[in-house]
This record gives structure tokens, C-alpha cells and sequence, in this order.
């Protein structure tokens, strides 16, 4: 395949993509004393024997140093509440100032920084890796989940944020 090739092919995938809706995740990790986060949609789960998610992680990414390294991670899953929360980790604030917005939980120096108010926070271990491209497959097994709230999910679509009505949510 050509150069011009893939980078149509690469275009058109990415308009094709805005079609899904995708739930909003800000991963999350720590290492060595510093906590690391990233809105992300791309994200899935894997299997339940045992349980385990991927995560894909941009090599660009400050926090791609801590998967780098096999940290734990994080997935705290965002409540309709939580836009400004998805906007400060996905590029609004830099280092630490992402977690000035949000109820974190980030006292804990061995564990990743978790949303108290999250649909779900998952903690994922490191279990296999797979790089492709510009970014780095993260496969990790799940050490917990914890389930604080039950609002309605945080939607992405199309480059823009989507509020979900009550009656799509199931309890």
C-alpha cells in the first residue's frame, strides 16, 4: 500500500469511527510518585475467563511512560457529569492540574488516581502487551471493580459529547 494510500484509507477510517458512540473512560496510572491521566473511548472488554480489558494507549501520551514501564492502570468510567473531568485529561490541563477537577481519590502513592464518583472504577494488572503502530494494545487482567455511582453514562460521538436520556439507562 502507498503512502497516499494509507493516509486516505487512515482518513476515512477516521470518519467512519465517529459514527460509533462510545463511552467515556479516563485512564489512569502512577509512576515513580507521579499520577498519569487520559480520557480515552478506546477501550474494550476482553473475556471473563479470566476477566480482563484492553486499552489502547498513543505512544505520545505522558502517560504511555508509566504503561511503558507495566504499571497498573486504572478505569474510572464517566457519569453524564463528568464532561469537564473528560475534557481536563484529554488535553485541557497538563500534568497534575487534570485531577484539580473531579472528586479523585489520589492519596494512595502505590495505586492509581480513582474517580470516587465514577460509574465504575476498574483496576487492571499489566498482562500482555501488543504494539502496533503508533500506539501500544494494553491487555490487563482485573484486580477490581468498584461501582460508586449509577448515573447515566458519559457518551462520545462524532468529536462531540452526548447526553444520554434516563431511559437508556439500565441498572
Amino acid at each position: 500500500m502507498t503512502s497516499a494510500n494509507a493516509t486516505v484509507i487512515a482518513d476515512d477510517l477516521k470518519e467512519a469511527l465517529r459514527n460509533l458512540v462510545r463511552s467515556v473512560v479516563v485512564v489512569t496510572a502512577r509512576h515513580q510518585g507521579r499520577a498519569y491521566a487520559m480520557a480515552a473511548t478506546a477501550i474494550s472488554e476482553v473475556s471473563m475467563d479470566p476477566p480482563s480489558m484492553l486499552v489502547c494507549i498513543n505512544r505520545n501520551n505522558a502517560i504511555f511512560d508509566a504503561i511503558d514501564a507495566g504499571c497498573d492502570v486504572v478505569l474510572n468510567v464517566l457519569g453524564q457529569d463528568h464532561e469537564a473531568v473528560s475534557r481536563a485529561c484529554g488535553g485541557g490541563r497538563k500534568g497534575d492540574a487534570k485531577f484539580d477537577i473531579g472528586a479523585w481519590d489520589i492519596a494512595a502513592e502505590d495505586q492509581p488516581p480513582a474517580l470516587r464518583d465514577a460509574l465504575a472504577v476498574i483496576h487492571l494488572k499489566q498482562a500482555n502487551i501488543l504494539d502496533h503502530g503508533s500506539h501500544r494494545i494494553v491487555i490487563g487482567d482485573v484486580q477490581s471493580v468498584q461501582r460508586p455511582s449509577s448515573t447515566i453514562p458519559l457518551a462520545f460521538m462524532g468529536g462531540r459529547y452526548l447526553q444520554l436520556e434516563a431511559a437508556c439507562h439500565v441498572q
